[in-house]
């Protein structure tokens, strides 16, 4: 699935939607239909809450917005509800590094698998490279079973 063909304008959503953000992190997520593996349809682009939850619990979040992302849990459950609604599902999901290249940190290792098994299986993760605010490359990284990790 790591082989996924991201259509033009989707693509260019997200380099829109990483260089709006910039230098803040964006995340969101490329929807498609449930019964189609290869088909992407749609952008939902997702707030980064990372701020509003560093704020509270600089411990726990001890990160800002403009090195992590965080998806409030309230929205995640909205996309569930949508996606199942409209025979959908999440085949990507995406987000920005700024001023960094386009690389799957240990940090989105963390936050993409709990206990060795991956959170969305099937999943393929984005990472888009926003230098000085303007789009420079993304990569896109798949569950390698054999490894236990995203490659």
């Amino acid at each position: 699935m790591k082989n996924l063909k991201i259509p033009k304008n989707l693509l260019q959503e997200i380099i829109e939607h990483s260089e709006r953000e910039y230098p803040r992190e964006c995340c969101g997520m490329v929807l498609g239909p449930e019964n189609s593996p290869l088909e992407l349809r749609r952008i939902r682009p997702c707030q980064n809450v990372q701020n509003r939850y560093h704020a509270l619990d600089p411990v726990n979040f001890p990160r800002t917005a403009e090195t992590a992302y965080f998806i409030d849990p309230k929205e995640l459950l909205a996309i569930q509800k949508e996606i199942r609604e409209q025979g959908e599902k999440i085949k990507i999901i995406y987000h920005s590094h700024a001023n960094a290249g386009a690389y799957f940190s240990e940090e989105d290792q963390r936050i993409a698998a709990s206990d060795g098994e991956p959170c969305y299986p099937g999943v393929i993760y984005l990472v888009a490279s926003v230098i000085h605010g303007e789009f420079r490359e993304y990569e896109l990284f798949g569950w390698n079973s054999e490894k236990r990790i995203y490659d």
